[in-house]
């Protein structure tokens, strides 16, 4: 991983990682490395590596004479949130949720599976209160929609605000003040606000009298405590957060709240994003995620808004997938753009100080999401195989976490970082003006290498990234404290029986786990039963589904369906269209240096059953021999001899001529549902679904052996959104119903 200055400054390298073009095929969930102690207490790990999650091995403790007490001895850290004032740390990952306390040390699971966990079940992302003190988050109660609900972080008492909220795996459609009084939602196309504390004592002025105004979440930003702002349509308007009630009680008189200027052009709430400093006199606007703006807010006003700052994101380096706005403690900032490189397929973030103009001052391989420090001084964000803290205001590093990739952070407090890494879970001390350096020590385990009882009594683990790092266990408090231990040697051979049990990994009927682990009695009647039950009940494998992405002659969804596809790390297979290649070939290469499977649309984008003219066999292989050579042309590279027709309109004698060409024809229920538009909906074509509409279809029809079709671009007519918007969350849908992504090819042979 590097981090690098634009300006020539600093270079700073790390391991670089890199996802390759061959994905990771699916692989089956293991039992590994069983040692049993003489008070018949085992010890084990469980490793997953399932295509769409992510990939760590748990420890485990069990009984083998009651096949009970199973306890999990490492917590990955898949998602991160801080609660009570700092004072716990929440982590959630496949098993369950649980909490650390700092004060005590101690690690505790408030929910966890009964048994392992087989499917690739995504972590639901949940909004957590500045304080620490309230939890938001949707709980689905389909494949995209569900409810928003308010939770109490300490209690667990909850309340519902929204019963029709549409899911995301990416946020929750709620703000928090920067106090945590005042939570704004959506709901049914408006924002509204609350208090959490009222919302449970239920004293809270009817819904309809806390409405912020029409529009969705996007539409509001908190300034600072005491004030928000409000986009509507083209009007930015200032509300001070002492007035909400007054302006919600008397809103057709009082209007939106204090105008403060209007925009160039109407803010579109389903694709812009803006952010405004703690004076609010500043505001920064991205369109799109293709320009950024930056502008001067009046104190009141309806006048014109001009540009004192802008910047064309979009460029031949990249396809842009994210922007986030980072206000620095003096009121400076900078604008972090996460790109997918065009010539390379890698992920790289560029940032650039607003107040030069964006200029671009740094630029960061493989980077994880910003998180701003609570006084806004400070950023951490993980790169390779470190975690990393910048100034904003001079972007300049001042600390750095090495040792192990990070996969979640939090700051807790200005001087402290909490780092989740794929081998442990650290606290971070910075090194602040008058100390020498900064500290990190280890609360526990994330994974482990290898678990085994050091003695009868104490159970120690491998380091799973430094084989000759060693912990031992702590059960009071569920956490580990490292060893004195540092030579491989010193690890005793695994016993597998004591006498009265013999524990081992055998194989399993259950076709979603490479095994499973047994226990065998010894003495007395001669039983041999598995420990957990279910991994041995016979089940079929994953059912498999392809995704077809089409590329026709549009790139507007690309670079969001390649950053989803490498994100969740699945397979999947481009047909592209001579017209897309033509148009595209920078977007073309990008598609193959990412990594993925390309076959064929044809070298056209017609309609090959019009009765305009005649499609013979000869037409038809011209056709796909055209399509391949401007295919290699462009890329240097040879396509799949697999096809579809444009818009999947064929016969069986087009078929049949792309068979006789050496092609298999891919079919996917002979249309694409994400094409169909609201003007044909209007013409009394039927079929016309929303994405999620769409995602539910798929939910429930979806068999072993599927082809999904998703359109790369926009259609030639208006849509309310299109399936490559919500592609996360279809393949989060599948996934949890337990089915494997594979390439089209592999449905076809």
């Amino acid at each position: 991983m590097i981090v690098r200055s634009v300006l020539g400054k600093n270079i700073i390298p790390a391991a670089v990682i890199f996802l390759s073009a061959a994905f990771s095929v699916y692989a089956d969930i293991s039992f590994e490395n069983p040692d049993i102690n003489p008070d018949n207490k085992i010890v084990f790990s469980v490793n997953h590596d399932i295509s769409g999650a992510q990939s760590y091995r748990t420890a485990f403790y069990a009984d083998a004479a009651t096949a009970s007490d199973v306890r999990i001895l490492t917590c990955y850290p898949e998602k991160m949130e801080l609660l009570s004032s700092g004072s716990v740390l929440q982590f959630r990952n496949r098993y369950g949720t649980a909490r650390y306390s700092v004060a005590d040390s101690n690690l505790s699971w408030i929910t966890r599976t009964e048994s392992i966990p087989s499917n690739a079940d995504r972590i639901i992302p949940q909004s957590v209160s500045p304080d620490g003190k309230w939890i938001c988050y949707v709980k689905k109660t389909s494949s995209a929609s569900g409810s928003l609900i308010l939770k109490n972080s300490s209690t667990f008492q909850e309340t519902v605000l929204d019963s029709a909220a549409d899911f995301s795996y990416d946020s929750v459609p709620v703000r928090w003040s920067p106090d945590s009084s005042i939570l704004l939602y959506e709901k049914s196309g408006s924002v509204y606000f609350c208090e959490p504390k009222a919302a449970f004592q239920k004293v809270q002025l009817t819904e309809s009298y806390r409405k912020i105004g029409d529009g969705k979440i996007s539409s509001v930003c908190w300034a600072n405590e005491k004030t928000l702002v409000f986009i509507d349509r083209d009007i930015v308007y200032k509300i001070s957060a002492n007035e909400l009630y007054t302006r919600g009680l008397y809103a057709p008189v009082v209007g939106s709240g204090t105008p403060s200027g209007r925009l160039p052009s109407e803010f579109d709430e389903r694709y812009d994003r803006f952010w405004v400093n703690k004076a609010c006199d500043s505001m920064v606007l991205i369109q799109r995620n293709n320009f950024a703006l930056s502008f001067r807010l009046a104190k009141d006003g309806f006048e014109r808004l001009e540009p004192s700052a802008a910047k064309y994101l979009s460029d031949n380096r990249g396809s842009v997938i994210g922007a986030e706005l980072l206000w620095a403690g003096d009121g400076s900032s900078v604008l972090w753009i996460d790109i997918l490189g065009m010539t390379d397929g890698k992920r790289r973030s560029c940032i650039y100080r607003e107040s030069d103009g964006f200029s671009l001052v740094s630029i960061i391989e493989n980077s994880g999401e910003p998180a701003v420090s609570p006084d806004g001084k400070s950023v951490a964000f993980s790169a390779g195989e470190s975690l990393y803290v910048y100034d904003i205001s001079q972007w300049k590093q001042s600390g750095r976490l090495s040792g192990e990739k990070v996969v979640s952070y939090a700051w807790s407090g200005n001087n402290t970082v909490y780092a989740g890494g794929v081998s442990s879970v650290r606290e971070w001390k910075l090194k602040v003006p008058g100390s020498d350096s900064g500290s990190a020590r280890t609360l526990f385990l994330s994974s482990v290498g290898t678990v085994f009882w050091r003695t009868p009594s104490l159970i120690s683990a491998s380091d799973s990234v430094r084989s000759d790092t060693f912990y031992d266990y702590n059960p009071v408090k569920n956490v580990w404290q490292k060893s004195a231990a540092s030579d491989e040697d010193t690890v005793p051979a695994a016993k597998v029986q004591n006498g009265k049990y013999r524990v081992f990994t055998g194989a399993t009927q259950n076709k979603k786990f490479a095994d499973t682990l047994y226990i065998r009695t010894l003495s007395g009647k001669s039983v041999t039963r598995p420990l957990f039950p279910d991994t041995a009940v016979k089940s079929d494998g994953r059912k498999k589904v392809a995704l077809a992405i089409d590329a026709i002659d549009d790139i507007t969804g690309l670079g969001q369906i390649l950053s989803v596809l490498k994100e969740y790390d699945i397979p999947a297979t481009f047909f592209i269209n001579g017209e897309f290649i033509r148009r595209y070939p920078l977007e073309t290469n990008q598609i193959v240096s990412s990594g993925f499977d390309c076959a064929s649309m044809f070298f056209s984008t017609a309609d090959l059953t019009s009765k305009e003219f005649v499609v013979d066999e000869d037409f038809v292989r011209r056709g796909l021999a055209r399509n391949e050579d401007e295919f290699f042309s462009a890329t240097g590279r040879e396509l799949s001899l697999i096809w579809h027709a444009p818009s999947y309109k064929s016969d069986p004698s087009i078929r049949k001529a792309g068979d006789n060409s050496g092609y298999k024809y891919a079919e996917a229920g002979r249309f694409s549902l994400d094409t169909i538009t609201l003007e044909d909906a209007a013409e009394g074509i039927p079929g016309y679904l929303s994405a999620s509409q769409i995602i539910s279809f798929y939910e429930e029809n979806t068999v072993d052996g599927s082809i999904i079709p998703v359109t790369a671009g926009i259609s030639d007519g208006e849509r309310t959104d299109y399936l490559y918007e919500k592609l996360d969350l279809l393949i989060g849908t599948l996934l949890d119903k337990g089915f494997e992504f594979v390439l089209v090819r592999d449905i076809l042979h």
